[in-house]
């Protein structure tokens, strides 16, 4: 099997100098802490007369506890004294969230149980009010939809860079938030999703300038980038670059456990008061402490060990996209690719491998993968496969997905894999223009709504998000009106059978509308 030379499967550093960019040693001592775990253990012993009802685990079924492990219903306690109040921390909560803030950087984080969307939603309704507006690129994670949503804001919309041959959206760059400062100089911020989810990333310094020459606050979905700060390989944090709030998923590529997240604010543009309160009108009351002691301890091996563990994962990435780049057919895109609109730097742990020249989709190259040799991708779209390289993963793991990829072209050249990849699809046309807003997205979505034929919707006003893999940048947003281009793009979907997302008939033969519009 193929190794990557010199790599250990886990490697553990000579001593526990915390590493974090810029910090001095003497000054992150009490990062080896974890108050929240600290404090879950101090509860072991306590006789329980409160919720949960599995009672420790001595109430759930036998099944679950031998499944889960019982440690995990010891430690699945709920707010009483001595565990804190995640709306009103003054215990170890706060001491936990107060050592994430220096960690990542910020004034202050608030630890989000209701995973990164959560983060995002606080972070926009805590800016975002009725009838406002705000800058966001085209091509927004749903969440960042429902904040919108939420707050009743109204969208002003910037169009990401594209990049035809890999098939998926880049991010938006400077010269295009500022165009879109001046044609909206009362909105209130902008949110931007940095990186995207194929590891992409701009420089978001001058973007953060332009928008602080304005009053604007800066807010970032920063999801995929909770590690940026612990290695200098990676791309620049989204707060030391001047951004205002930070939501990251510490669940997605650092070891924190599934729905947790963090969110960060910095700096005086946003409203700490007013944040507070929102985190409470939209956090659950009962927050589970498996969560909020996950992201005390992915602080802390981040702080503690950070830099060693992403180096090794980076070591892994880069062999391999190197023997990806060796296999006939298969393309991974590198730092060959940067330095064009919407692409100033790549997060190397997020290796997307390029199928089109095979003639497959993404879609089977993922099937194959998982059918034949038990690997589960990221995702999957028309000419790619995403992988995220985790310092979690071992080089046997490269080695096996390198053979799997292998034995996937030779599947191809037999034809067991069918090329499914039209001619057609290979060229995918220009998307129209952004639509005519006619109502608030909240307006639209609020409104009672009816179901049309396709070719009888133009005029009409969408009531669903309509969006199209490639380019993965929504054709229609609620409130906005349906021209006789976006029904003709979306006739050749049709045909092409690309992957669509967001409306209720996938089939494309009807769309929703709001009724009497």
């Amino acid at each position: 099997m193929n190794t990557y030379p010199g790599l250990l499967q886990y490697p553990v550093p000579k001593d526990k100098t915390p590493l974090v960019k810029g910090r001095a040693p003497s000054e992150n001592r009490a990062h080896d802490r974890v108050p929240i775990l600290e404090a879950l253990q101090q509860y072991r012993g306590v006789t329980r007369f409160h919720m949960p009802g599995h009672r420790g685990g001595e109430g759930a079924d036998p099944l679950a506890v031998s499944f889960l492990g019982q440690n995990a219903f010891l430690n699945d306690v709920t707010g009483v004294p001595g565990m804190d109040d995640l709306h009103e921390p003054h215990g170890c909560i706060a001491e936990a969230e107060k050592l994430a803030a220096e960690a990542f950087g910020a004034d202050q984080t608030f630890f989000s149980v209701n995973g990164t969307s959560g983060a995002i939603h606080t972070m926009a309704l805590s800016v975002l009010s009725e009838g406002d507006t705000v800058i966001i690129p085209r091509n927004i994670h749903k969440s960042v939809l429902s904040a919108v949503i939420l707050s009743g804001a109204k969208p002003a919309f910037v169009m990401p860079s594209y990049d035809s041959f890999l098939g998926f959206a880049l991010g938006v760059d400077a010269d295009s938030v500022e165009a879109c400062i001046r044609e909206n100089p009362s909105a209130k911020a902008a949110l931007l999703v940095n990186p995207t989810y194929y590891g992409t990333s701009v420089d978001l310094a001058p973007i953060a300038s332009a928008l602080h020459r304005h009053d604007m606050a800066l807010l970032v979905d920063e999801a995929h980038g909770p590690h940026f700060r612990f290695h200098p390989q990676l791309p620049i944090p989204a707060l030391e670059a001047g951004a205002d709030a930070v939501a990251q998923g510490a669940h997605k590529i650092i070891g924190a456990f599934t729905q947790a997240s963090y969110l960060h604010v910095k700096g005086n543009l946003i409203d700490r008061a007013r944040m507070k309160a929102v985190f409470q009108y939209l956090t659950s009351t009962s927050p589970s402490y498996l969560l909020l002691a996950s992201l005390d301890l992915a602080r802390r091996q981040m702080v503690l060990y950070g830099r060693d563990l992403l180096e090794y994962a980076l070591a892994l990435a880069a062999f391999l996209r190197e023997s990806v780049n060796e296999i006939p057919g298969l393309y991974a895109f590198g730092e060959e690719s940067l330095g064009k609109p919407g692409a100033d730097w790549l997060d190397p742990t997020k290796v997307t491998i390029t199928v089109r020249e095979l003639g497959i989709t993404g879609f089977q190259a993922e099937t194959f993968l998982r059918s034949r040799f038990g690997i589960q991708v990221e995702l999957s779209d028309l000419y790619n496969i995403l992988v995220i390289v985790s310092f979690g993963n071992t080089s046997d793991e490269i080695s096996k997905l390198l053979d799997g990829l292998k034995a996937l072209t030779a599947a191809v050249a037999s034809g067991e894999v069918p090329k499914k990849l039209l001619s057609a699809q290979k060229d995918i046309p220009d998307m129209p223009g952004v639509p005519e807003l006619a109502l608030l997205p909240r307006k639209a979505v609020e409104k009672p709504w009816e179901r049309v034929l396709l070719e009888e919707s133009v005029g009409r006003v969408s009531a669903e998000v309509v969006t199209c893999y490639p380019p993965g940048i929504p054709l229609l947003f609620p409130g906005e009106v349906i021209s006789k281009d976006t029904v003709s793009y979306m006739e050749i979907v049709k045909r092409l059978a690309f992957g669509i997302s967001g409306p209720e008939d996938r089939t494309l033969r009807t769309l929703r509308v709001v009724k009497g519009l």
